[in-house]
C-alpha cells in the first residue's frame, strides 16, 4: 500500500463520524450547438463526496497494486470520489505523485470505477480496462466525471494525418514551466482524443498567452476557482489553417478572461494575454490543458460545457526536441513518455512566445454607401504582413455579428464576386469589411468597414414586398418636425405587412452614421416614420431609407439619396419701370429662382391708390418672367406685389410701384421716379 493511500485511510476514518457530504457546483444548463454565450453556475451537487468507506479505498489500493503498464510508474493519491445515490457505484479520481518530489502532479486525474456486488464488496475497473467504458456509461454522474463525453462508437472520430505548426508555448517569453502530461495522456474519453494534448504547470495561476493567433470562438470563466465539476475555458478559432483549427485552453481561472475578449469573433494575436491558469474542472492542481482540434472533429461537449474534439499533432517553434522539419517546430514530451512513444523527453520548457504584430489590409471595392441592386457584388482588397499573408476573409455584419461571406481569398491583392443571394444578408443596411490572416495564425482586426445598402430580389416564386417613399412633385422634402411616408405592396404570396422601418443619413458620408427613425407596425394613417430636421443645414444631400418586412420575413426597401432640407426662401429681382408712366399698358418683368427645392409658382397682386389688394394671377408657372397689366388710367398710384413660392413652401415677396400722369401725392410732392416699396 502506498504512503499516500495509507494516510488517506487514517484521515478519512477519523473524519467519517462527523463528515457530511459537501456540495460542489453543477455545470450550467446545456447550451445549444450554436450558442457560445456565458452561463451562470447553478448550485450544489450531492454526488461529490470525500470517500468514507475503508473497503472502497482498500479495493482501489489492491487494484493499483496488481495493475501493470503505466500504473506502475506513479504512486497515486485519491483526489475525490463521486458516489452514486444508491451507493452501488463510485468513481474515484486518482492524482499521480511526482516520482522526484512526491508532490501531486498538476494535470487531469486518472479514473477507477468501483462497483458493489450484492454483498457490498467492491470490484474495481481501472480506466484502461476494456470493460471500463461500458460500465462507466451506466454511472449516474458519468458526464460530470470525465474530460470529454461518453460517445457512441459511431460518434468516435479520428484525427487527421496532418501536423499543424506555428505554435509557441502558451506563456510569456523567457519563463519556464513544467510539462506534466503529453502523449501518455489517458484522462480523456475516448482516451486517444488527448494523445496530442499538453498539460503545463508551475504550481501557480500563471498568465496564459495565445499560442497562435485566432478569433474568440467560445469562452467561459464563471466557474469558481478549484471547482472540480465546472470547467472554465477559452477557445480560439484559427482560419489560417486548412481545415480550420481550434485552440482549446482548459482549467482557467474564474473571471480571468479580459472583458474585451468576451465576445465571439474578437481577434487575438499570438502572444496576447487571454486568461490565467487555475484547476477548475477535471484537474488535480493548477495547470493548463492545451490542445488543437480541427473543424472535422470539433463539437461542443455537453458534459464539460466546452469545445472538444480529437487533439491534432502540433509543433511549437520554441521547442527543440522531437523536431518536425515541415513545420519548423518541436513536440514537448516527458522522459517516461519518450520510452514508450519514442523521441526525446524532458520536464521543463522555456517559452519563446512574444507578442506578434497583427497583419493589416483593406477593401478597395465596393465604395462606402454603395446601393446594391445586383446579386453579384464585386469585392476587391489587399493584405499585408512581413511574415506573409495566408488568407483574406470578406466579412458582413447585418445582425450585430461579423460573419464570413463568399470564399476565402488566397490571392493578394484579390478581386472576387460574392453572390449575395447565397448569403443570409437581408435587404437593407449591412456592413462589409475585411479580415487578414498571416502565416502565424494572427488575424487582423475588422478592416475598412463600410456601410452598403442591399435591395435584391432573389426569388421568382416568392417575391419580396415592395415599398416606395412618398415624394412631393418628385422630391422628398424633409419637414422641420413631422413625418416621412411610404407606400407598400405585398409580395407574390400575399402575406400581410408586419412593419415598415425608416432610417436617416446626414450629408457627411464620411462621418455621419445611419440614424434609426423608428418602426411603424400599423397601416392606420399610412406607413410613416417621425423626423425632425431642426438645426440641420439646408441642402439636398440627405438620405432616407424605408424597409418593409412581411409576416414571412421577406423584405424590400427603397432609398432616396437626395432628400431635401429647405428652410430658405426663393429669390426675386423685378426690373424697374419709369414714372410717371404714360402708356396704357404696363409689362412687369422679373427673374427668380430657388437653389434647393425649386420654384413652385408665382402670384401677382396690385393695390391702386391705396385700395384693397387685387389678385392678378395666383398660380403663374415657375418659368414665367413677365406679366402685362392692361388697366392703367390717369391719376393712379399702383403698387405691384410679386410672391415666389418654392416646393418646400417657403416664399419671398418683392414689390414695384409706378404712377400715371396727374396723380398728386400728399403734401403737394410730385415725384418723377418711384423706387421699389411703398
Amino acid at each position: 500500500m502506498t504512503k499516500s493511500i495509507k494516510f488517506g485511510i487514517i484521515v478519512l476514518i477519523l473524519l467519517s463520524a462527523s463528515l457530511i457530504a459537501f456540495a460542489l457546483i453543477n455545470p450550467p444548463p446545456t447550451q445549444g450547438s450554436n450558442d457560445f454565450s456565458e452561463n451562470i453556475e447553478s448550485p450544489t451537487d450531492p454526488s461529490d463526496q470525500v470517500p468514507t468507506n475503508p473497503d472502497l479505498i482498500s479495493a482501489v489500493e489492491s487494484a493499483l497494486k496488481n495493475a501493470s503498464g503505466h500504473w506502475k510508474i506513479f504512486n497515486y493519491q485519491i483526489e475525490h470520489t463521486q458516489i452514486q445515490d444508491d451507493g452501488q457505484m463510485a468513481i474515484v479520481w486518482l492524482a499521480a505523485e511526482d516520482p522526484e518530489t512526491g508532490e501531486i502532479m498538476a494535470r487531469e486525474p486518472e479514473l477507477t470505477l468501483a462497483i458493489a456486488d450484492e454483498h457490498g464488496n467492491w470490484g474495481v475497473l481501472l480506466e484502461d480496462n476494456p470493460k471500463f467504458i461500458e460500465a462507466f456509461s451506466k454511472f449516474q454522474y458519468a458526464e460530470k466525471s470525465i474530460q470529454g463525453d461518453l460517445l457512441q462508437i459511431s460518434g468516435v472520430k479520428a484525427r487527421s494525418d496532418a501536423v499543424f505548426g506555428g505554435y509557441y508555448l502558451p506563456w510569456a517569453e523567457g519563463l519556464e514551466k513544467r510539462l506534466t502530461w503529453s502523449v501518455a495522456h489517458s484522462s480523456c474519453n475516448p482516451i486517444y482524443y488527448c494523445t496530442h494534448a499538453f498539460d503545463f504547470a508551475d504550481g501557480t495561476m500563471f498568465p496564459i498567452m495565445a499560442a497562435k493567433g485566432g478569433t474568440v470562438f467560445h469562452w467561459r470563466d464563471s466557474c469558481p476557482n478549484n471547482t472540480p465539476t465546472c470547467t472554465n475555458s477559452i477557445t480560439l478559432q484559427d482560419k489560417s489553417t486548412t481545415p480550420w483549427t481550434y485552440q482549446i485552453y482548459l482549467h482557467i481561472a474564474n473571471n480571468s478572461i479580459p472583458e474585451h475578449l468576451k465576445q465571439v469573433g474578437t481577434p487575438v494575436t499570438q502572444g496576447q494575454f487571454i486568461a490565467n491558469v487555475d484547476n477548475t474542472g477535471y484537474s488535480t492542481g493548477h495547470h493548463l490543458h492545451f490542445m488543437v482540434v480541427t473543424e472535422d472533429t470539433r463539437y461542443f461537449s455537453q458534459g464539460m460545457q466546452s469545445v472538444w474534439g480529437v487533439a491534432e499533432d502540433i509543433t511549437f517553434r520554441d521547442v527543440s526536441i522531437n523536431w518536425n522539419t515541415a513545420t519548423q517546430g518541436g513536440r514537448p514530451r516527458l522522459a517516461y513518455e519518450a520510452e514508450t512513444y519514442g523521441g526525446v523527453g524532458k520536464t521543463y520548457y522555456i517559452s519563446g512566445n512574444k507578442p506578434a504584430k497583427a497583419p493589416t489590409g483593406g477593401l478597395t471595392a465596393p465604395a462606402a454607401e454603395t446601393y446594391v441592386t445586383n446579386r453579384n457584388l464585386s469585392v476587391a482588397g489587399w493584405g499585408e504582413q512581413n511574415v506573409g499573408v495566408v488568407k483574406l476573409e470578406i466579412l458582413a455584419n447585418y445582425d450585430g455579428a461579423w460573419v464570413q461571406i463568399g470564399s476565402e481569398q488566397t490571392k493578394n491583392p484579390f478581386t472576387t464576386t460574392v453572390d449575395l443571394c447565397n448569403t443570409s444578408i437581408p435587404n437593407g443596411l449591412f456592413q462589409l469589411a475585411l479580415r487578414v490572416w498571416d502565416n502565424k495564425g494572427n488575424p487582423s482586426g475588422i478592416l475598412t468597414p463600410r456601410t452598403l445598402i442591399k435591395n435584391i430580389e432573389c426569388s421568382t416564386t416568392d417575391t419580396n414586398p415592395s415599398v416606395s417613399l412618398v415624394k412631393t412633385d418628385g422630391l422628398l422634402l424633409l419637414p422641420v418636425d413631422g413625418h416621412v411616408g411610404a407606400i407598400v405592396n405585398k409580395g407574390s404570396k400575399g402575406r400581410n405587412i408586419a412593419s415598415v422601418e425608416f432610417w436617416f443619413h446626414g450629408q457627411d458620408w464620411e462621418n455621419d452614421d445611419w440614424v434609426y427613425l423608428g418602426k411603424d407596425t400599423s397601416e392606420t394613417g399610412g406607413w410613416t416614420g417621425p423626423i425632425n430636421t431642426a438645426g440641420m443645414d439646408d441642402g439636398d444631400g440627405y438620405a432616407i431609407l424605408a424597409l418593409v418586412t412581411d409576416a414571412g420575413g421577406k423584405t424590400g426597401m427603397d432609398v432616396i439619396f437626395d432628400a431635401i432640407v429647405d428652410r430658405t426662401g426663393p429669390w426675386i429681382s423685378i426690373n424697374p419701370l419709369p414714372s410717371p408712366f404714360t402708356n396704357s399698358k404696363a409689362t412687369i418683368t422679373w427673374t427668380g429662382g430657388d437653389l434647393l427645392s425649386g420654384l413652385k409658382h408665382y402670384s401677382l397682386s396690385v393695390r391702386v391708390n391705396g385700395g384693397a389688394e387685387q389678385v392678378l394671377a395666383s398660380n403663374l408657372p415657375p418659368k414665367t418672367t413677365s406679366y402685362t397689366y392692361n388697366n392703367l388710367g390717369p391719376e393712379q398710384l399702383l403698387i405691384f406685389s410679386l410672391i415666389a413660392v418654392d416646393r418646400a413652401g417657403n416664399s419671398r415677396v418683392e414689390k414695384i410701384a409706378l404712377y400715371t400722369p396727374g396723380y398728386e401725392f400728399e403734401y403737394g410732392y410730385h415725384l418723377p421716379l418711384f423706387f421699389m416699396g411703398e
